[in-house]
C-alpha cells in the first residue's frame, strides 16, 4: 500500500470520526480540533478497518502495551519508553510482512492546533511544532528522525493533522448554536460567566491580519528543517477535508504525509 492510499483512507473517515470523538477536557466542545492526537488516530484507523476489513487483514485494534500485537503504541526496539503511534501491514504488503515485528508501515502522527476551544490564538505553538529544530518544542522533525529508527517497519512515514481555520470560519462561528457554550455553567466565578467564541476568534484573526491559519504555507519550511537534518523524504501527500460542523471554531482538517527513508 502506498502513502497516498493511506492518506486517502484516513481522510475518508474524518467526518464519521468527528461525530463520535470526545474532547481532551470535559469542558470543551467535542471535535477533532479539541481531541487528543491519540484518540483521533485510533478512531480513524478503527473506522478504516470497519469499512475496509479486506485491506487490513488480522489487524488488532489495541495498545500493544496491553494487547499482544496491538497496532497502536508499539515500543521502539531498545527504547521501551518511546512508542510508535501506529504500525500495520496491508493486504498488498510484500511476503513476510505481518502485524507483529515485520510491519509494512511504521507511522508517527503530529497534531497541531491554531486556536483553542474558545478560539484563542495558539498559532505560535503550532508553528513551533512544524518548523522548530529543537526537541523541547515537540516538533514534527523529532517524529521524522525517530520513526525511521523503528526496525519493525519496512517503510516509515509521518502524518500531520492540522485543523486549519479559514477566515470564513468567523461567519460559521457567529451563527453556531454552541458559540457561547460555557465551560462551567454552574460556576459563580465572573470569569466563567461568558465564553463568546466569535468574539475571541475575531480577535485571533485581527491579530493575524485576517490571514487564514493553515499548515500549507509552512510546508517548505518543514522540508528545509528536514533537509538541514539530512532526512530523506518523499513529496508530501495532502488531503483537505471541509464541512465539519460540530464545533464553532473547527470546520476543516488537513492531513499531510511524508514517507521517510532510512
Amino acid at each position: 500500500m502506498e502513502l497516498n492510499e493511506i492518506i486517502n483512507r484516513l481522510a475518508e473517515q474524518v467526518k464519521d470520526v468527528e461525530q463520535v470523538i470526545t474532547a481532551n477536557k470535559p469542558q470543551y466542545i467535542p471535535s477533532i480540533g479539541t481531541a487528543k492526537e491519540e484518540a483521533i488516530v485510533r478512531l480513524l484507523v478503527s473506522k478504516w478497518a470497519e469499512k475496509h476489513p479486506n485491506e487490513l487483514p488480522n489487524i488488532i485494534l489495541g495498545d500493544r502495551r496491553k494487547i499482544d500485537d496491538g497496532c497502536f503504541e508499539i515500543s521502539y526496539p531498545n527504547r521501551n519508553s518511546i512508542r510508535l503511534d501506529f504500525g500495520f501491514s496491508s493486504s498488498t504488503a510484500l511476503d513476510g510482512a505481518d502485524y507483529k515485528n515485520n510491519l509494512e508501515w511504521a507511522i508517527e502522527f503530529k497534531k497541531i492546533n491554531w486556536a483553542g476551544d474558545t478560539g484563542v490564538d495558539m498559532s505560535e505553538r503550532a508553528v513551533g511544532k512544524l518548523c522548530s529544530p529543537f526537541s523541547s518544542t515537540g516538533p514534527i522533525l523529532e517524529d521524522a528522525l525517530r520513526v525511521c529508527q523503528h526496525t519493525h517497519g519496512k517503510r516509515h512515514a509521518v502524518i500531520l493533522l492540522s485543523p486549519d481555520i479559514l477566515l470564513s470560519q468567523l461567519e460559521k462561528c457567529k451563527t453556531h448554536s454552541l458559540r457561547n457554550q460555557l465551560w462551567y455553567p454552574d460556576s459563580t466565578d465572573p470569569k466563567y460567566q461568558t465564553n463568546d467564541r466569535f468574539k475571541t476568534l475575531s480577535g485571533t484573526f485581527k491579530k493575524n491580519n485576517d490571514v487564514p491559519f493553515t499548515a500549507k504555507p509552512l510546508l517548505p519550511f518543514v522540508e528545509k528543517i528536514f533537509d538541514y537534518n539530512d532526512i530523506k523524504y518523499s513529496d508530501y501527500v495532502i488531503r483537505e477535508i471541509s464541512g465539519l460542523s460540530r464545533h464553532p471554531v473547527y470546520s476543516n482538517l488537513t492531513l499531510i504525509g511524508w514517507e521517510i527513508f532510512s
